[in-house]
């Protein structure tokens, strides 16, 4: 006896998922009153990990790709830990150097790029090695501008300094400044618009828990001789471009500024310098095998303004033929920051992107294949590009 369906209207389906969103964030806001440990505090000392040591076991399962894209990445055969080792924060919260001292001459800001959680040695204490200069480590993930600029009004000030480093991620940094870094409006209730905006833009984009063995990543990647798999958040490709209007045109622009002006007033009379931070889809894209890219195009997205003009992108696949002049405007936001730093007294622009560009082209894999960040020798050559940079600048020494 056979048996007949009958399909789910669409209005039926869309009503049952944003019941579904609805129900997911009321339990996530009783959750964060019952648990408040579970929202990011932006009271250092409120953290879990204050004045804790932990061993890390960094294993391809912990990339944060995984989390980013549910069902989308097919597991890799190994999970063995790429990294092994020991992590301590201070009573703040931040990563204590390897090279401790009573004075630390610079001071590096910034999100996850610049604490380092998933390797041995980041960038700031790689860089006190090379000028054998003690380097504070106040970088946080998940940190924005807004974020940044309140821990430098905190921590900056604390102790002369020669340096203060702001590591700037092309990948979130300028999304992540339209969200307050205010510990009130940080609150579950408060939060209720943005953890709404993050819900719907998941349902829009993710799937769903794979069941069908299909995988979109990872993605074949081969630079001459060298082959490599890996994962991508493909939208951080396309952030990377100008909408029509140009960067500057924007609010979201003029709130990073803001943040940048902020910044300033905590380090008024110590020489500052703006780290850009390529995004791992912007270096390797152009070695994605042919096939896979076009997964890519046709799941595209340009930037756009919003009616608060603040900066967006939206859906909207890329015709083979366009993909030359969509490579060529992959530095658009780097140049808008540029400018942008260049036009403050007292900064200074530092730019990864070249050089990491050509080690890249050389072969070399800088990124973790599943996550979204450096691997050592990203932290390596980082710290190495800035040392230089720093070593030319002999009035801020």
């Amino acid at each position: 006896m056979s048996q007949s369906s009958v399909k789910t209207p669409l209005w039926q389906r869309a009503l049952l998922m944003l019941g579904g969103i609805g129900f997911a964030l009321i339990l996530l806001i009783l959750a964060l009153q019952l648990f408040p440990n579970l929202m990011r505090s932006t009271n250092p000392e409120q953290r879990s990990e204050a004045g804790t040591t932990m061993r890390i076991q960094f294993r391809p399962l912990d990339g944060d790709l995984f989390a980013a894209l549910p069902g989308k990445i097919r597991p890799p055969e190994s999970n063995e830990p790429m990294t092994d080792f020991s992590l301590t924060w201070d009573a703040d919260s931040f990563r204590i150097p390897v090279q401790q001292a009573e004075h630390y001459p610079i001071a590096a800001f910034g999100d996850s790029f610049t604490e380092g959680y998933n390797v041995p040695l980041p960038y700031p204490d790689k860089l006190a090695e090379l000028l054998n200069i003690p380097v504070r480590n106040y970088g946080y993930r998940g940190y924005g501008p807004r974020e940044t600029a309140a821990t430098m009004r905190d921590f900056a000030g604390r102790e002369p300094r020669n340096w203060v480093l702001y590591g700037f991620f092309a990948g979130n940094e300028l999304g992540d400044v339209t969200r307050s870094a205010a510990a009130d409006e940080r609150s579950p209730l408060a939060m209720l618009g943005f953890l709404a905006e993050q819900s719907a833009e998941q349902v829009a984009t993710q799937a769903a828990i794979n069941t069908s063995e299909h995988y979109d990543f990872p993605m074949p990647v081969i630079i001459g001789g060298n082959y490599y798999d890996m994962a991508f958040l493909t939208y951080y490709l396309f952030r990377q471009l100008a909408p029509p209007e140009g960067f500057a045109a924007s609010r979201t622009f003029q709130l990073f500024e803001e943040a940048v002006d902020e910044m300033t007033a905590s380090a008024p009379d110590v020489c500052k310098a703006l780290i850009f931070i390529p995004t791992k889809e912007q270096l390797y894209y152009p070695y994605i095998y042919p096939s896979e890219r076009q997964y890519i195009r046709q799941n595209a997205y340009k930037p756009v303004l919003d009616t608060s003009d603040l900066l967006q992108i939206e859906p909207a696949p890329l015709a083979e033929a366009d993909e030359a002049d969509m490579i060529a405007h992959l530095t658009d936001q780097r140049d808008a920051v540029k400018t942008l730093i260049e036009s403050k007294a007292g900064w200074y622009f530092i730019d990864l992107l070249p050089t990491f560009q050509a080690h890249v082209d050389a072969g070399e894999l800088l990124y973790y294949p599943y996550d979204s960040h450096w691997n050592q020798a990203g932290h390596d050559l980082a710290a190495q590009v800035i040392a230089d940079q720093i070593r030319n600048i002999s009035e801020c020494s």
